[in-house]
């Protein structure tokens, strides 16, 4: 199959979801649930594995649980995103009830810039329309691979009002000249940074490849770190975003006992955010895309190869 037809699949696919509404979605990925479940894939197979090796406290019923859970929303996940990258960001907008925590980010704003970090957890993509729409927002671009839903997920993105930077390291200058400028770094602290720009640090008991770029920026003066995720609600009723400021921690964590060593430093800054990511997650772990391949460079090779 040429890649223009895939991308014309893809987006036509996605234009049709996008016209359904938020309950019909839902209820469809509720029939996708059980082939995902019976049938082999590799969506399953990693889902399982991560949980069992960030959950070994659950009993095999408890993970058994959480596998078709997090499944689940993986797969509400997938066919929101017909509706956040081909309608119009309100329509998105229009599905958030409340907001809990709007007053630490202007509060923050008031102060410098903003690293407004959001893992791969509820809707993230809802996350940074609302953010877009609340200041001015900047966050790292990576093409996707075929061509038509490139563009239509840079449209997207860029309508909703985000000035997006190349994966590279123009782009991160483009970052940090709009944290110097009082504005937003929007970054995915779960996402797997490419070769020598992580390090090697705990997430849930394991060993996970982690970008430093967010601690790095955060050393901007004048800058807070925010955590936040688009909680999705019951019954398909819509979705919260939740904020957090964790600066402070982030910054005891990196002033204890490290003195002057900037390696150091770096890591536990590093560690305090991969802890509070974490503690993220397991105020909602059925909506963490658990099949994301988080241990692609520690422990995936033992296990999957």
């Amino acid at each position: 199959m040429s890649e223009n037809l895939k991308s014309n699949l893809a987006v036509g696919l996605l234009r049709t979801l996008g016209k359904f509404p938020l309950w019909w979605l839902h209820c469809l990925s509720k029939v996708i649930l059980p082939f995902m479940l019976v049938l082999p894939n590799q969506s399953h197979k990693q889902t399982k594995l991560n949980i069992q090796r960030c959950c070994p406290n659950l009993t095999n019923q408890q993970q058994a649980k959480l596998v078709r859970q997090s499944l689940l929303h993986t797969t509400y996940a997938a066919l929101e995103m017909g509706i956040n990258w081909t309608q119009s960001s309100q329509c998105g907008l229009d599905s958030i009830k409340a907001v809990h925590g709007a007053e630490c980010l202007s509060e923050a704003q008031s102060k410098g810039g903003v690293v407004l970090l959001t893992p791969h957890l509820g809707n993230w993509e809802l996350f940074a329309n609302w953010a877009a729409h609340q200041t001015k927002v900047t966050a790292l671009y990576k093409p996707a691979k075929l061509p038509g839903l490139n563009q239509l997920i840079y449209q997207a993105r860029s309508n909703a009002g985000m000035k997006l930077a190349p994966a590279s390291a123009k782009g991160v200058m483009q970052l940090k000249r709009s944290l110097l400028k009082g504005e937003v770094n929007l970054i995915l602290p779960d996402q797997e940074p490419p070769p020598v720009a992580g390090i090697i640090s705990q997430w849930f008991g394991q060993p996970a490849y982690t970008m430093t770029l967010a601690s790095q920026l955060a050393n901007t003066k004048n800058t807070r770190i925010i955590l936040g995720f688009a909680r999705r609600l019951n019954s398909s009723n819509g979705f919260v975003i939740e904020l957090e400021d964790i600066t402070d921690e982030c910054t005891l964590a990196s002033t204890s006992d490290t003195k002057d060593d900037a390696t150091a430093v770096l890591a536990a800054k590093v560690q305090a955010i991969n802890t509070a990511v974490e503690r993220l997650v397991q105020s909602a772990p059925a909506q963490y895309q658990w099949e994301y391949r988080r241990f692609k460079h520690t422990l995936e090779a033992d296990s999957l190869n």
